[in-house]
């Protein structure tokens, strides 16, 4: 069977067995093929054609693919032939929530290691009727926060209602809007959860300030404030976590997705001390079988290792202003195609006039060469995440592509 032939056998057992609409959705965007091979910001198909990666797994993958020292790390994990989960501690385990207290802003020392950024958000759920006893939740519209039912009754409902009923007790208010947010916190109200940027709702930043006076007002409510950094974390913006361009200091931080070095799953929960006091009298609190395991904390500590020595918030902040400049030159010399820029850093989204257009712009650059997605809850704002390792040769294909992309739709308009 040829390379070829074998990867369109995978595909179909997949969307057989598994899911069919997603690989519907891939084949619309001419990504119905397997990777072969991937480093850094680069994927190979099995064709051996290359593209430049601004997906990112989704932001999974901050340090890109397949780096070499988080491989290395990994491999002699295996080889140690050592326990790699409960019942035992590991030193790793150790190690990790030390770097975590260690990389995290504002006095967040304690952590709960888990198995994604999901996990993670169901756990501060739990964590905050614990430390709080009252279970209600204010979060925000156009919020995303992962796939469990904890998860999805926090995110934006207009994705959730097949699951309905969710978790009671949820009241949102618009991103960006700190009165409302001060107005929906009422006595029964444990935690405050808000994204520093909204990802999936095309990489929108709340206005300057807000993440500080929303931290000002939950600690006078006595209410936690969660960040979720699970996707703009982990140096994406151009700084280790979003909330320290403002200098806000949460009670939580979530972590995920990244952390695990594009080779494991995982998930933290990082928080200030005076919340955690229930949690360690709180079994249902703390277990899972395969969290904190070995693999998991050798490629975390790998990872944040890789973006202090390889300095990629600073090189995420490079990369990331030099395609806002030129961006922002495409939208000008393409007002009936696009319509506006947002993000910070590495976490990019450019607004386009509508859906069908956008997909338009995605498939045209997949076709040039550089793989990208729409928003999730935004399907008219593209995406633009490459790794935080991305180079300037890199980077100029991908403003190449998407200028090439929208000569073709404009002329493609009627």
């Amino acid at each position: 069977m040829s390379s070829v032939s074998a990867s369109m056998s995978y595909l179909e057992s997949y969307r057989r067995h598994v899911n069919r609409p997603y690989t519907d959705f891939l084949r619309r965007f001419g990504m119905d093929f397997e990777a072969g091979r991937a480093s850094g910001a680069v994927v190979e198909d099995r064709r051996g054609r290359k593209y430049i990666d601004c997906i990112g797994g989704y932001g999974n993958l901050n340090i890109g693919h397949s780096h070499p020292r988080v491989v290395d790390a990994m491999i002699r994990a295996l080889k140690a032939g050592r326990p790699f989960a409960w019942p035992f501690i590991s030193e790793t385990h150790g190690q990790l929530v030390e770097k975590l207290a260690e990389v995290t802003p504002g006095g967040l020392e304690c952590s709960l290691i888990v198995n994604s950024g999901a996990e993670a958000v169901d756990s501060v759920l739990k964590l905050a009727r614990l430390a709080t006893g009252r279970p209600g939740i204010v979060c925000c519209h156009g919020a995303w926060h992962g796939f469990t039912m904890g998860a999805l009754s926090v995110s934006e409902p207009e994705m959730c209602k097949s699951f309905d009923p969710l978790l009671p007790g949820v009241r949102r208010v618009p991103f960006g809007d700190a009165r409302a947010a001060a107005e929906a916190i009422t006595p029964e109200v444990g935690a405050l959860l808000v994204e520093p940027i909204q990802s999936e709702s095309g990489g929108i930043v709340p206005p300057d300030g807000y993440l500080r006076e929303l931290a000002g007002m939950c600690e006078a409510a006595g209410v936690l404030l969660v960040l979720d950094e699970i996707k703009c974390g982990m140096g994406k913006t151009g700084k280790m976590f979003a909330c320290e361009f403002e200098g806000a200091e949460p009670d939580v931080l979530l972590v995920g997705k990244s952390l695990g070095g594009g080779v494991m799953p995982i998930g933290a929960v990082v928080a200030k001390r005076k919340w955690w006091g229930k949690f360690g009298l709180s079994f249902a609190m703390s277990s899972s079988s395969a969290a904190g395991n070995v693999l998991a904390c050798v490629a975390g500590l790998a990872t944040l290792e890789v973006i202090r020595s390889e300095n990629l918030c600073a090189n995420a902040a490079r990369q990331g202003e030099r395609l806002q400049q030129v961006l922002k030159g495409l939208i000008a010399s393409h007002p009936n195609v696009l319509k506006g820029l947002t993000g910070r850093g590495l976490l990019l989204a450019l607004h386009v006039i509508n859906p069908k257009a956008a997909a338009e712009i995605t498939s045209h650059c997949i076709q040039r060469g550089v793989l990208m997605m729409p928003a999730f809850l935004d399907r008219s704002r593209i995406l633009i995440e490459p790794p935080l390792c991305v180079d300037d040769a890199q980077v100029d294909e991908v403003i190449g592509s998407l200028r090439g992309a929208c000569d073709a739709v404009a002329i493609e308009k009627p």
